[in-house]
């Protein structure tokens, strides 16, 4: 009789039962280790690491008083401009005459001191009553320096308090060259700010559509981080800061932390 070779084999297997068995190779368990060790430590920076939550939202470099649209109490001819764009005024000074329907000379004056942004009168325009003749950046305040005005939309500054930092993109100086510069929140405007509002810190209508998106904004004021060392005069995220004293009327864009919190948090939306 013969028996057929698979048949012989498992015909020993029952004398074969103290053999041990290999569950996993080595190289199995290398791997399972590896696994387990990295999921042991994404848990625990996913609990104990912290991640910035920030806002982002527009803004200027001016000063705290921003600008204001001098406006004529008069109805006329212009007859003569008498400031151009970045020509200083004090209050009183005179910035336009006009010809009233009487023939008789008007002078229209800044109300405040300041620095001329804007002054698109022609000599021969005819001049309503309320009608603007200067745009104005303020500079008479009595704590008069140089600031960031940044208007936050309403549903995302809920978390802004003063002293939380800020990092400013200055559209002047490339953040890939110089860094960002440095900043903390000083003020927030308890409510939103209407367009009449923003068209009077922001200098006008027209500069307050790049501000006004799809709903009011609050104004968030920004102090600058000063340091007598740098040729700007404040603090840069980098050492390269540039070379020259920062102006105003610059548009900026900041990043604003609202608070640290764990990713595991995070990703619970908490």
């Amino acid at each position: 009789m013969q028996f057929r070779y698979q048949a012989l084999q498992r015909k020993r297997e029952p004398d074969e039962l103290d053999a041990p068995v290999l569950l996993a190779a080595p190289r199995g368990w290398i791997a399972v280790f590896v696994v387990l060790i990295t999921m042991a430590g994404a848990c625990v920076w996913a609990v104990f690491a912290r991640l910035e939550v920030t806002v982002d939202a527009p803004g200027i470099l001016t000063h705290p008083g921003g600008t204001s649209q001098v406006q004529s109490p008069y109805t006329g001819l212009a007859r003569e401009l008498l400031v151009h764009p970045d020509d200083e005024v004090k209050a009183g000074d005179p910035l336009a005459r006009l010809t009233d329907d009487a023939g008789r000379v008007r002078t229209v004056t800044s109300p405040f001191a300041g620095k001329v942004i804007s002054a698109a009168l022609t000599s021969g325009q005819f001049v309503r009553a309320g009608s603007t003749v200067a745009t104005v950046e303020r500079t008479d305040l009595p704590d008069d320096r140089l600031v960031a005005l940044v208007f936050v939309p309403a549903d995302q500054a809920a978390g802004l308090r003063p002293g939380r930092p800020v990092d400013l993109s200055v559209s002047t100086a490339p953040p890939s060259v110089y860094g960002l510069l440095r900043g903390e929140v000083t003020s927030v405007s308890p409510y939103p700010l209407t367009r009449e509002g923003l068209a009077a810190v922001a200098g006008g209508d027209l500069a307050a559509e790049a501000f006004h998106q799809d709903q009011a904004p609050r104004l968030v004021t920004v102090d600058l981080i000063p340091e007598p060392g740098s040729p700007s005069g404040y603090a840069w995220s980098t050492a390269q800061a540039p070379p020259v004293r920062l102006g105003s009327q610059t548009s900026v864009s900041a990043s604003i932390g609202l608070r640290s919190q764990s990713p595991f948090a995070l990703l619970l939306g908490r």
